[in-house]
């Protein structure tokens, strides 16, 4: 399929994301392709007559990001619900989600335009704030949904259930349910298994659980988790993928189950997984002090 409309996101705290843009939008003008790029990085570059907002968005047949991971995780709740395969350069320091590099992406873009490429579905989350009966706020993420405790909180208890079978009532800093993808984010460092990202699974991980008993579990995709915060000791925050946030009071129930929708990930070449965790956690290297 040749693409004609092609979206960009870019991280505009980062000047090589912005002058990547530049070059992108001028590569891409060459090959007869309408561009449209996020208003910020349009306003800094100057470009304000492809400023482009979410809404028109949905002429898009292809989203490139630069930045990092977390210019992707952004871009997910435009791009997945529509369908919009997501293209992520890495201009971060790890970038287990991101494809490509800068190089990799100017060499390979009449491929890309001609539709030479792959596409990787991921699972998203969806988390669900449940007060008095009624929902209050919900969000998706790619990585995780955490229920977690402010800097000034005490330990919380979040009684927790899989569907409509009791766990047990942690007692920690919070809880991660992570997805595949999230798998090496924060619960990784909240002592949770690395997944591959086409596992359906989640992995629900305690942080700084108060007992040694209390250790991540992996359960199948379309259990659903509920938490009730039985006592929040101050500040609670339920957080997907580390900026979509709401408070939470004693007595709320959060509901964390597969979203309806998977976000399509380009890959220009196949696997990429284990290499990148061996190449950017050293997995299985030895490291000498």
């Amino acid at each position: 399929m040749l693409i004609d409309h092609v979206g960009i996101i870019a991280n505009s705290t980062k000047p090589k994301a912005l002058e990547l843009a530049s070059n992108v939008v001028e590569q891409l003008g060459a090959l007869g392709v309408t561009v449209r790029i996020d208003a910020i990085a349009a306003k800094k570059l100057s470009m304000d007559d492809i400023s482009c907002q979410e809404a028109c968005l949905d002429e898009m047949q292809l989203m490139i990001t630069l930045g990092g991971d977390g210019t992707i995780l952004t871009a997910t709740h435009i791009a997945a619900p529509r369908g919009i395969p997501i293209l992520g350069v890495h201009l971060g320091r790890f970038g287990f989600i991101s494809e490509a590099s800068p190089e990799e992406l100017i060499t390979n873009l009449p491929n890309i335009i001609m539709g030479r490429y792959e596409i990787e579905e991921r699972m998203m989350i969806r988390g669900e704030v449940i007060r008095n009966g009624k929902t209050i706020f919900e969000a998706t993420g790619l990585n995780d949904i955490v229920v977690n405790k402010g800097a000034r909180s005490r330990m919380l208890h979040l009684a927790t259930s899989f569907g409509a079978e009791k766990l047990t009532n942690y007692l920690a800093d919070g809880v991660i349910v992570a997805t595949p993808t999230g798998s090496t984010a924060y619960a990784l460092s909240a002592g949770g298994p690395l997944v591959a990202p086409t596992v359906q699974a989640f992995i629900v991980a305690p942080i700084c659980a108060h007992t040694l008993n209390a250790r991540p579990i992996v359960i199948p995709a379309d259990e659903t988790v509920n938490f009730s915060v039985e006592s929040d000791g101050g500040e609670v925050l339920f957080v997907a993928d580390s900026f979509r946030v709401t408070s939470l009071n004693t007595g709320d129930k959060v509901l964390v189950q597969r979203a309806n929708y998977n976000v399509r990930l380009v890959r220009l070449k196949k696997g990429g997984f284990y290499r990148k965790i061996h190449q950017r956690l050293l997995w299985g290297e030895r490291v000498n002090s």
